[in-house]
């Protein structure tokens, strides 16, 4: 007699950041969406990381050459940014666990990045009475076929944000013009159906946003950027979804 698979509930986010609802699916990640346009910010970042490290490890890269180890060298240098992913994994996960008023387990190498991220959201709460109103919020949209998750939804001064940790050396221009596709990954958050939550087959609605911002965490401190999120934004997620599936089909 052949057991009848049990049809999972709520939200399922795989390891790959696909998601399913009360078994729909695979709906694709925000991220994996905004992938398959150009990302300045990105680039610029995995640049950065490559050039600093050869910097810093040059005699062990020249090492390497003159050993004939060159893929050895080349290997060292392209692995730097799945590296510093890790980490902002783990700043990310550890931050969740402040504002859900948990054990904090912070890495000895994230102790000042953390600690910075600690200080600034006891500032905010002092002096804009920050609210949090969902950490790590699973965003979907059933109708169109994405999800994501949300770092923090919260109030500051009254008014709700949606906001983003990143991580990065960089975030913003010069002139603090939050980056495009940062600004694209928030109007996919803020443009969702509902929020799903695990073991949960519910759909709850999304306060109205009307503010959103990137919070920059680094071992120099925290510093929140306004991100001026448009409808252009909004229908360029979509023309990006459309590249995405368009990307997926195989060949006829």
């Amino acid at each position: 007699m052949t057991a009848t698979a049990t049809r999972p509930v709520g939200v399922v986010r795989t390891k790959t950041h696909q998601y399913y609802f009360n078994g729909a699916g695979p709906w694709p990640g925000v991220t994996s969406v905004t992938r398959v346009l150009d990302a300045p910010a990105l680039t610029s970042w995995k640049m950065n990381q490559v050039a600093q490290a050869a910097i810093a490890s040059a005699e062990r890269l020249i090492e390497d050459r003159e050993a004939g180890r060159v893929d050895a060298a080349v290997k060292y240098l392209t692995t730097l940014s799945t590296t510093a992913m890790d980490r902002g994994s783990r700043i990310h996960a550890s931050i969740e666990q402040i504002l859900r008023r948990e054990p904090a387990s912070i890495d000895p190498r994230d102790e000042a990045a953390v600690a910075g991220a600690r200080a600034w959201l006891n500032a905010q709460v002092r002096e804009h009475g920050l609210r949090p109103l969902e950490v790590e919020a699973c965003l979907l949209h059933e109708t169109l076929g994405y999800g994501g998750t949300c770092d923090l939804i919260a109030e500051l001064d009254g008014e709700v944000w949606l906001l983003d940790w990143k991580t990065g050396s960089s975030v913003a221009t010069p002139d603090g013009a939050v980056y495009r596709d940062h600004r694209l990954q928030l109007a996919a958050y803020a443009n969702a159906e509902f929020i799903a939550r695990v073991n949960d087959p519910e759909r709850y609605p999304l306060p109205a946003i009307p503010r959103y911002g990137i919070v920059h965490v680094t071992d120099g401190g925290t510093r929140l950027y306004e991100a001026i999120v448009t409808p252009r934004d909004w229908v360029a997620f979509r023309a990006a979804l459309n590249l995405y599936a368009w990307s997926k089909e195989k060949a006829a």
